[in-house]
């Protein structure tokens, strides 16, 4: 039997669940805190367009946040995690223990 505290999604293991690209920015996102899409480009060097992309689908997904700031007048995006690194881990060996249980 597989125990959930033996499996690490800390660390490469969560290319297996996010794009090579989500994992770079989630990884960000977690040691960061909020941040902007300027600052998540320059700390990751994934162009700004792949990143906005990338965003609005961990947005969706419901794995990160946005919120709106008004900063001197400008209008500015920022982003930060919804879940903990180790909370999505959590989530994502719940899903598939479950999606095993529901295959037998």
């Amino acid at each position: 039997m597989v125990r959930l505290d033996q499996i690490d999604l800390s660390k490469d293991d969560l290319n297996k669940f996010f794009s090579p690209i989500e994992t770079k920015i989630m990884k960000t996102l977690w040691s960061e805190g909020e941040i902007t899409t300027t600052a998540l480009t320059e700390k990751t060097d994934i162009p700004l367009t792949s990143i906005a992309g990338t965003l609005d689908r961990l947005v969706k997904a419901g794995y990160a946040k946005r919120r709106l700031k008004t900063i001197k007048g400008r209008i500015k995006y920022f982003y930060e995690p919804v879940f903990s690194e180790k909370e999505i881990a959590t989530k994502i060996s719940n899903s598939i223990l479950d999606r095993l249980v529901d295959a037998f």
